[in-house]
């Protein structure tokens, strides 16, 4: 379990990290909460490669919450609207909105795919094995919705 925080530079997150194996106390002093980070997603990529996804910006940081780019992964990813849901892919992130969702690739920062539809409200029901998406019209009160299982994000690595 690991919750986490932001510096004032919001180049640097600290992480809180409990073992759950320790017997100790787990609460033991807090963040101040004018520094707490409204995090969308916290993903392990690799042994010291922490994916951290906030408002607009997927961070891949080390375990010192430093930035950690190489040739395979750029530092941060934006995105031009808030993230409500995100999907760690091996070589890019699916970030949602309410108005669809946006693919985008791990080297280079670019848009991989996209979906936007301002007609329809989406939400992720789901990504362990199968991505599930369900839509619904944005301008009518009746509860059908469809419901979609997409396919096509194959890591091309």
């Amino acid at each position: 379990m690991t919750s986490c925080f932001c510096r004032a530079d919001r180049r640097h997150l600290s992480f809180d990290i409990i073992n759950l194996n320790s017997a100790s106390s787990w609460f033991v002093e807090h963040p101040p909460q004018d520094n707490l980070l409204d995090v969308v997603t916290v993903s392990q990529l690799e042994k010291d490669t922490v994916l951290v996804c906030s408002d607009r910006i997927v961070q891949v940081v080390n375990l010192n919450g430093r930035p950690k780019s190489s040739k395979k992964l750029s530092a941060e990813l934006h995105f031009d609207f808030p993230v409500e849901a995100l999907v760690v892919l091996q070589d890019s992130v699916l970030a949602f909105h309410k108005n669809g969702m946006q693919g985008r690739s791990f080297k280079t920062n670019e848009v991989t795919q996209e979906i936007c539809d301002k007609s329809k409200m989406f939400t992720l029901l789901g990504s362990e094995r199968l991505i599930i998406l369900k839509s619904s019209q944005t301008d009518t009160s009746e509860g059908k919705s469809n419901v979609y299982l997409l396919t096509g994000h194959e890591n091309t690595m």
